[in-house]
């Protein structure tokens, strides 16, 4: 069991290791403007406060890469967000008004093409907007997808998002079997 001297230690190098992350002041911006977004900007800031710095820097994702964009293959995947936004907003309050439609769930682990963490994170956070689609899991092999609806057409789509992300990070996709 550890003495409570070294756990002060452990903790005082967490802190200062904590101070050389370079994503810190924004995930603080980030999640300062979410807290005062959440409490419709009439402050609570005696709990949030804390709670903003605590979520800051306990960093669940720590950066082992730099995000390499290429601005050319970016700015045309806007427009694609924002209809994957949409229609996954729309299906979805279709299924919530009629119940009857049929759902299909499915679980399978989606292979990576990609070849960097980054690239793979943004794709499992990225098919959250899918319509009734959800990143279960992420591994070094392979991420879990729950679909609700056609588990095919579900791949068909992420085969295709996986590639424009490759674009994206200038690091292309090993080719799909």
């Amino acid at each position: 069991m550890a003495t409570p001297s070294r756990m002060h230690e452990r903790f005082a190098r967490w802190l200062q290791n904590a101070g050389h992350d370079r994503g810190l002041p924004l995930r603080l911006l980030i999640l300062t403007l979410l807290w005062w977004l959440l409490s419709s900007g009439e402050g609570g800031w005696f709990w949030g406060l804390p709670a903003v710095v605590a979520a800051a820097l306990f960093n669940p994702f720590p950066v082992r890469e730099h995000w390499r964009l290429r601005l050319s293959q970016t700015l045309p995947f806007v427009p694609l967000f924002i209809w994957l936004s949409l229609r996954s907003a729309i299906e979805i309050g279709a299924r919530a008004l009629h119940p009857r439609r049929p759902l299909t769930p499915s679980v399978f682990d989606f292979i990576w093409e990609l070849p960097t963490d980054s690239a793979r994170l943004f794709l499992a956070n990225l098919i959250n907007l899918m319509p009734g689609t959800l990143c279960l899991g992420v591994g070094p092999r392979a991420m879990t997808v729950h679909v609700l609806g056609d588990a095919s057409a579900a791949l068909r789509t992420l085969v295709h998002l996986e590639q424009r992300v490759g674009k994206m990070f200038a690091t292309p996709c090993r080719n799909h079997d």
